[in-house]
């Protein structure tokens, strides 16, 4: 999904328009309602969970009854996630998820990071409305990592479109971060397969790990994909605690991406915070 001059380019090459400012709360660009970051998110997400859920689509009075919320509430919300390509408005005025969400879940990921996919693009939407910055998710995948849910601007595309393929864990920040969630020794990295670690690597990633450990980031330029710069938070995903990566990131010679280390991990809270009770 790529934003950009107002529109949004969805996988698939559809267009949509951007929602102006002001319009649906935090959605509205460059302007977010105060509050923790997410909160106002956990709306909509019960708005998708609730769409996820039902056996047929939706008019606007059934759902408002299902989530709790006013129709007048709910209409503006609902406008926004239409424009963006996560509901869709059928004819009969009633709603249903839209295909912009469920290609967000890129192919070859985790079918269980699949499924959380839509839950998980509400925060990133927000995170990158708050940066204008590229954002994903980033999970484990034997010794590569896998982006999936990624939202960037168009002077991004060629990063971005770089981040949709698999990345050596061990030469991205994201990979990095969950590497020490996984293992305590970075020499197990080699015993897994991954390639091309000296033990000069080795040491300088066993004080990375050490690092990422007590300040729950991970900051790194990549060594895979030139000309690009990581920030990335640890979050758990649903009841079962799956472990994920949300991830900032931009042109190296662009502004320090430090600056987004409390927007990021807020978003990371706020994530774990809305997911607790999923499967």
């Amino acid at each position: 999904m790529r934003f950009g001059d107002r529109s949004i380019t969805v996988d698939g090459g559809r267009r949509l328009q951007e929602p102006s400012p002001g319009a649906g709360g935090t959605y509205g660009a460059g302007r977010a309602e105060p509050g923790p970051p997410g909160a106002p998110l956990r709306k909509a997400l019960t708005v998708l969970e609730a769409l996820a859920e039902a056996s047929r689509p939706l008019t606007l009075s059934e759902l408002a009854r299902l989530v709790n919320l006013p129709k007048s509430s709910l209409h503006r919300m609902l406008r926004v996630l239409t424009d963006l390509g996560l509901t869709v408005r059928m004819e009969s005025k009633s709603y249903e998820l839209g295909a912009g969400l469920l290609r967000l879940a890129a192919a070859g990921a985790p079918a269980r990071t699949q499924r959380l996919g839509y839950a998980v693009t509400p925060f990133l939407i927000e995170l990158f409305q708050r940066t204008r910055r590229i954002v994903s998710l980033g999970t484990l995948s034997g010794t590569n990592v896998r982006h999936v849910g990624t939202l960037y601007g168009r002077e991004h595309t060629g990063l971005a479109m770089a981040l949709r393929q698999p990345v050596p864990a061990h030469c991205s920040a994201a990979g990095r971060l969950l590497l020490a969630t996984a293992m305590r020794d970075p020499a197990h990295c080699t015993e897994a397969g991954a390639p091309g670690l000296t033990p000069a690597d080795t040491d300088s990633m066993r004080r990375d790990f050490e690092r990422i450990r007590r300040t729950g980031l991970s900051y790194a330029r990549s060594a895979h994909i030139p000309g690009l710069v990581e920030l990335a938070a640890l979050v758990r995903l649903g009841r079962t605690g799956t472990v994920a990566a949300v991830v900032v990131a931009d042109n190296v010679h662009n502004t320090d991406l430090r600056d987004a280390g409390q927007a990021l991990l807020n978003t990371a809270t706020a994530i774990e915070q809305g997911l607790t009770d999923t499967p």
